[in-house]
């Protein structure tokens, strides 16, 4: 399973009743994305960033992937999860170690 398709079955089977239970939601969807990128990164001997990178950008790729289909679909908490700050790649990149990981990637 993609991993937008699993983000969206996580969304869609979640029953939330109070913004307690949407934050946990939210944190479980980033630990749903850092299960899946760290699984398809290459072995760390001989890692160049660029591949590293590479298996980040399309986390975040399939992260707004997730987000199109709940906003396709008019889901009511779609419009949270856009807010700056929350998207994966927002937080991912929040983090000034990860940040230069994935920058050392593009260059």
């Amino acid at each position: 399973m993609f991993l937008d398709d699993q983000l969206y079955l996580h969304v869609k089977n979640r029953d939330i009743k109070k913004a307690e239970d949407f934050q946990q939601m939210v944190n479980e969807l980033y630990r749903i994305c850092e299960a899946y990128y760290k699984a398809k990164l290459p072995p760390l001997v001989g890692c160049d960033y660029s591949d590293v990178t590479q298996v980040l950008d399309k986390t975040f790729k399939l992260w707004d992937m997730f987000i199109a289909k709940l906003d396709k679909e008019d889901w009511w908490g779609t419009d949270l999860l856009k807010i700056p700050g929350v998207a994966y790649k927002d937080v991912f990149l929040s983090h000034p170690e990860l940040k230069k990981i994935y920058e050392l990637g593009k260059k």
